[in-house]
């Protein structure tokens, strides 16, 4: 089997599009519609992998696109798509956007359920077939809707719910919140590295107060010797390296800059170093929470250990696909069962494309 074609296509939600409150101040688009772009790979027989809605394409100058996705093409087209480790490291060797290098690896994993039959969490070696999700907030513009979005969760069974906030009223919002949930709920806080390190502090402080579970990106990821002092100084547990790559990531562990590592399959490069900086988490004994929700995320969560939630916006938008995972009545996301990722695009309710590769 070889590689026969890379395409690169993006598609515009169709109207009519009512986003969840909060929305078009989370994620700007130039559009006020999300976008849905895939990262098609194509073998000689036949078999397509996809990579959907991810990064790679969203504010991707289309100059820049077409440079990206043909150097992907010279690099991959006539290679075995179960060369996955070749091919990632060659990429990332030649700096191809993560984006991009993330949409390729994905894709790959596809092909690979795809040819063998299985879904990718069970070739990356199933620890389970569900996950908890925990709820996580968009920015809602009053104290009132916080709470109201976190006792629906609670209501629906949810396990967890994560604040997204304004500093201006951040404080507010998680004393509010957990008045109207009780003691029981787990509540997360994400400073999405609004603070410097005394913002942080006091912050954490707050949320120390108020049993909550984890307190994220507190301050800038890079900043490892101000995570290293914040954590000393706060029992809440720390959550970060988000945006770090993988090979930032023993220089967090070996000097104790967190209490849990984060990374996602479309910042950190795709399923193939997730996996990887899951495992090395394990190693040392610590949780890995992959960032945001999304199929690639979901199969590594379900073959990792240490993994214990799939993030989900609440509530959640879909577009672009046949079907959905289960998310039942106790609060658990049931992986897909299908081969590879899982899950089938449905094309007519797409259209055509506003722009290809």
């Amino acid at each position: 089997m070889e590689i026969k074609d890379v395409r690169y296509e993006v598609y515009l939600q169709k109207e009519p599009f009512e986003p969840p409150k909060g929305w078009r101040e989370f994620v700007t688009r130039p559009t006020g519609k999300p976008l849905f772009p895939i990262m098609r790979i194509i073998t000689d027989d036949g078999i397509e992998g996809y990579d959907f809605g991810g990064a790679v394409a969203w504010g991707y100058p289309r100059a820049v696109a077409e440079r990206d996705i043909d150097r992907v093409k010279e690099e991959i087209i006539g290679r075995d798509p179960f060369d996955r480790e070749w091919i990632w490291q060659r990429l990332w060797g030649l700096q191809v956007p993560v984006g991009a290098l993330s949409a390729v690896d994905v894709a790959l994993w596809d092909i690979a359920g795809k040819e063998l039959g299985q879904p990718i969490y069970k070739l990356l070696g199933a620890y389970r077939d569900k996950i908890k999700i925990y709820a996580t907030s968009y920015w809602l513009p009053t104290v009132q809707d916080y709470v109201d979005e976190a006792l629906d969760c609670q209501r629906r069974g949810i396990a967890g719910y994560k604040i997204h906030v304004r500093p201006a009223i951040a404080i507010e919002v998680c004393r509010a919140v957990r008045k109207a949930v009780g003691d029981d709920m787990i509540l997360m806080f994400d400073g999405r590295h609004y603070y410097s390190r005394e913002q942080a502090l006091r912050m954490g402080k707050e949320v120390e107060k108020l049993n909550f579970y984890w307190y994220e990106e507190p301050i800038w990821d890079y900043d490892i010797e101000g995570l290293v002092k914040l954590r000393e100084k706060l029992n809440v547990p720390i959550c970060a390296t988000e945006s770090a790559p993988m090979s930032m990531i023993p220089e967090y562990l070996l000097r104790g800059a967190c209490d849990i590592i984060r990374c996602d399959t479309r910042i950190s490069g795709g399923i193939t170093p997730c996996k990887k900086i899951a495992d090395m988490c394990d190693a040392f004994g610590m949780k890995c929470e992959l960032h945001l929700g999304g199929f690639p995320n979901l199969h590594v969560e379900c073959a990792a250990k240490n993994c214990e939630f799939y993030e989900m916006f609440w509530p959640e938008f879909r577009y672009g696909l046949k079907e959905y995972p289960v998310l039942d009545n106790e609060g658990y996301i049931h992986a897909p069962q299908k081969p590879g990722l899982g899950v089938e695009i449905d094309w007519e309710s797409l259209g055509k494309p506003i722009a290809s590769y």
